[in-house]
């Protein structure tokens, strides 16, 4: 193969006159087939859809680093160079390799195994990376798990999810609590015990141990609870 620059001028009133409004698609693309076939090379080679910049002679068109899989069609005046790909060879590959290596995402895991019903304490928590989970699904904060109860016995090194733990209760059943009655603009409170867990806006079964009733009442804090007149 003849790998070397071929300069082809247009006819020689052409060369003088150059092209002051671009070279035209099809003259770069006869331009190039031409080069390719003195080259001894045979490629289907379409012509650009847009005209080249201004040049005041024919585009010297030339194999891009000793190969015809890409040419450069460069223009002595005004100065410029474009790269146009024949088709011809393999395409070359790109390889990407990323700049820092990605960390896989870390969650909370469990340090030891722990039994259903078991409270987890900030010893028992770990942060190590997960595989097939996503963000949205772990807990990251010891804050969010600390002190909650195992709905189900977890593993060592099993990820916390929401779904193996109880909700955050704000009573227990047993638990002393404040409740709290209003009406009329007045608002008075009482010793009172849990009969059901709840968490905030719960209707929870209390009794209140000044008169030892039970009545139904909105948990409204930790601990506290406000019982409705209209509730039965």
């Amino acid at each position: 193969m003849r790998v070397a620059a071929v300069i082809l001028m247009l006819s020689a009133t052409a060369a003088l006159a150059g092209y002051p409004d671009g070279v035209p698609g099809a003259e770069v693309g006869r331009l190039v087939r031409a080069a390719l076939s003195a080259a001894g090379e045979k490629a289907s080679v379409t012509d650009p859809i847009r005209p080249y910049p201004p040049c005041d002679a024919a585009p010297a068109v030339t194999g891009q680093g000793g190969a015809w899989g890409n040419v450069e069609i460069t223009c002595a005046a005004p100065r410029w160079q474009r790269v146009l790909r024949t088709g011809l060879g393999p395409v070359p590959r790109i390889t990407l390799t990323p700049d820092e290596p990605v960390e896989e995402p870390k969650a909370l895991t469990l340090r030891r195994s722990l039994a259903k019903g078991a409270p987890v304490g900030a010893d028992d928590l770990e942060l190590a990376p997960i595989a097939g989970l996503s963000p949205d699904q772990v807990f990251t904060d010891p804050a969010d798990v600390v002190g909650r109860h195992l709905r189900q016995s977890l593993g060592t090194g099993r990820a916390i999810l929401a779904r193996h733990l109880e909700p955050r209760w704000m009573v227990t059943p047993g638990a002393p609590l404040v409740l709290v009655a209003q009406a009329g603009g007045l608002s008075v409170s009482a010793p009172a015990e849990a009969r059901e867990a709840g968490g905030e806006g719960d209707v929870v079964l209390v009794v209140n141990l000044s008169s030892g009733r039970e009545v139904k009442a909105v948990v409204t804090g930790p601990n506290t609870v406000t019982a409705q007149t209209n509730m039965r």
